[in-house]
């Protein structure tokens, strides 16, 4: 069964300077460049027909290209956790996420349950990576700010869990309109 996410890709030079940032040192393992992402919605495993369902609703919906600024570092869980980059909650930004939370509700996925964090996860720690530099990269990179970038598509990835990872595929991306120059995001 598929293992299915929406989320906004990162270009490839930002994915790429934010990962040089990370400390190389074992136990911190960086997620690949080209899987650097925004998860706008994890859906889970599903059978063929529900991944159908998500696919025809998803192409309903019409949301405005998303401009998507990175800010502030951050690390969730202790011993280890995940080491990710900010991502601020524009307004167009929570408007396609709340579009496809009505979408996903109507395709028969359940609601999420967690608040909508923005963030890009930039490595996964193990537990016995050491604590001093993850601290320090949380506080050496606290104010980190990027130029903006507009994401002009959302995409429907599926996940399949690898020994050495997870690798992601894209299933179907959906264009966003062009923001109306009068009226810009």
């Amino acid at each position: 069964m598929p293992r299915l996410f929406v989320a906004l890709e990162t270009p490839p030079a930002l994915a790429a300077s934010l990962l040089a940032t990370l400390p190389r040192e074992r136990g911190i393992r960086a997620t690949p460049a080209a899987q650097v992402h925004l998860t706008l919605r994890f859906v889970g495993e599903v059978d063929e027909e529900k991944a159908a369902a998500i696919d025809a609703t998803l192409a309903t919906i019409a949301a405005v290209a998303v401009p998507v600024r990175v800010a502030g570092v951050g690390r969730f869980g202790r011993r280890g956790g995940i080491l990710w980059a900010g991502v601020v909650p524009a307004e167009p930004l929570l408007a396609l996420h709340g579009a496809l939370d009505l979408a996903l509700r109507d395709a028969g996925v359940e609601p999420e349950t967690r608040p909508f964090h923005p963030h890009l996860t930039l490595a996964r720690c193990a537990p016995h990576a050491a604590e001093p530099l993850l601290r320090e990269w949380v506080a050496a990179h606290r104010e980190l700010a990027c130029p903006s970038y507009l994401a002009r598509r959302f995409v429907l990835f599926e996940s399949r869990l690898q020994r050495q990872g997870a690798e992601h595929r894209c299933r179907r991306a959906f264009a966003l309109r062009e923001p109306e120059r009068d009226n810009p995001p």
